[in-house]
């Protein structure tokens, strides 16, 4: 139980407190108090916050906090209310009405967030959360987007409300060795998996699959690590 609160009160220290209509504050190591908090200067993304009263959509994978796991590295793990923020990239947690996010993701080694498994990636672009589909020799992961649209006003639609709209996913293979391939076509899949093409190939005929649709992707992936 000691050491438990060791690592939960770790990572208290390593998040960010998020809170909407106030000026966001860090909980630090200088602090000798876990759950006080210092004035923290800088603003949620380097930038003001968005009123969400105002703004149509959400930037949340699902907007209501959920029961999760954050599995941190050393194998501790704390369940705790979660929810994604995919617009900002930021794994958040709720403790005591207070809402955090995670600020050193790459102590966390996995994140379990109701059917969904979240591992952050650090080599990918500039480092994100990505859903793990597929584990195992390759990993097939999905990187969700969403984007923040200024409102505009069109000829014919008028006055379009600013507005939180979704992108298109993206899906990358990883091999144990960190490297990630992207996934664009068919194509790309074969050449990420060129140790097994040949199977693979053969593979997509006998299942007639045409397109890299998520679920095709996890078919594939589940086979060449049966392999």
């Amino acid at each position: 139980m000691k050491t438990c609160k060791i690592y939960f009160s770790a990572l208290l220290m390593m998040s960010s407190l998020i809170s909407f209509g106030q000026r966001p504050q860090i909980i630090t190591f200088a602090n000798p108090d876990p759950l006080s908090v210092l004035p923290f200067e800088k603003r949620y993304l380097n930038q003001d916050y968005h009123d969400f009263d105002n703004i149509d959509g959400t930037p949340y994978l699902n907007d209501e906090f959920i029961n999760g796991t954050f599995y941190i590295k050393d194998t501790a793990a704390f369940k705790l209310p979660i929810r994604y923020n995919i617009y900002a990239d930021h794994m958040e947690y709720k403790m005591d009405g207070i809402i955090y996010y995670v600020d050193s993701p790459q102590s966390v080694s996995k994140i379990v967030l109701g059917e969904s498994t979240f591992i952050y990636l650090s080599f990918i672009e500039k480092g994100g959360y990505y859903e793990l589909l597929e584990a195992g020799k390759y990993k097939l992961v999905q990187k969700r987007r969403v984007e923040f649209k200024h409102s505009e006003t069109k000829p014919i639609e008028g006055l379009i409300r600013s507005r939180y709209e979704s992108n298109t996913d993206l899906f990358y293979l990883v091999n144990n060795q960190n490297q990630a391939f992207k996934i664009g076509n068919m194509n790309s899949v074969l050449k990420a998996l060129q140790d097994q093409r040949t199977k693979i190939e053969t593979f997509i005929k006998l299942e007639k699959i045409r397109n890299t649709k998520k679920e095709n992707l996890i078919k594939i992936i589940k086979y060449y690590n049966s392999l």
